[in-house]
């Protein structure tokens, strides 16, 4: 059944994929010119029924995640990654009417793969002098996510989860690199995630008495704020230029 629902969910976005695979394409027109091998480490946080804006104060929990980069040229890069994140929230952090009534919470950890295509403002390159020494860049690409939320009641009502979900979501967001010597570089990333579901958080559309508890129309997000650090892979050609004669 979750394969049935990944790939339903795949068909409901097929529109974004074909856009996104035809930049992801221009990427590879190119010489590649190196390869990098990277770890994250931040925060992530949620956005759904339980927090209904970009409210990073309810709640921030550490994600972590592992990535390669490969660099078609000093403007564009692909990169590959899987990411750890936990996520949670909380009605006791609201203010509103029906979070008064809800009074629940969830927590769930969140495994994640991606691909991305980056678009760096600046000629950038670990190393090379000839380019900047950071860069502005933009990110945007594919990923598959699950999640299985575990909710809590305040107020002793019985609460049923939507149990495990697997989906798809479109990454993309900002950042900045550095160019820290010849074979390291740094960064700052602040990605969201958009979803096609509105089971993140586990809540049904209903308890158990009727009252309503989410609005399926509004789909849940999730974001990743955090540092990378990543060292470049020279190919053996670049390290052992040829002498023209």
């Amino acid at each position: 059944m979750l394969l049935i629902a990944l790939i339903a969910r795949l068909y409901n976005m097929r529109h974004q994929i074909i856009i996104i695979t035809f930049f992801l394409s221009l990427a590879t027109i190119g010489f590649s010119q190196y390869s990098e091998l990277g770890v994250f480490g931040g925060t992530s946080y949620y956005i759904g029924e339980l927090n209904p804006s970009i409210q990073v104060v309810n709640e921030v929990n550490p994600s972590v995640g592992l990535f390669y980069r490969r660099n078609t040229n000093t403007r564009y890069a692909l990169r590959f990654g899987l990411n750890y994140a936990k996520l949670s929230a909380s009605d006791s952090k609201l203010n509103s009417a029906l979070s008064n009534y809800r009074q629940m919470s969830f927590q769930s950890e969140l495994y994640e793969g991606y691909g991305i295509l980056e678009f760096n403002f600046l000629p950038y390159e670990i190393g090379n002098r000839r380019t900047a020494p950071y860069s502005p860049y933009v990110f945007i690409g594919l990923a598959v996510f699950m999640v299985n939320p575990e909710i809590e009641s305040n107020s002793g009502s019985t609460v049923n989860s939507t149990g495990t979900a697997i989906a798809p979501s479109v990454p993309f967001g900002v950042g900045i690199k550095f160019s820290l010597n010849n074979s390291w570089g740094m960064g700052l990333e602040w990605g969201m995630r958009k979803t096609f579901m509105d089971e993140i958080d586990g809540l049904t559309s209903t308890d158990s008495g009727g009252y309503q508890l989410s609005n399926s129309q509004n789909k849940d997000w999730y974001s990743l704020l955090g540092l990378t650090l990543n060292y470049k892979i020279l190919t053996k050609d670049r390290r052992c230029p040829q002498v023209i004669n």
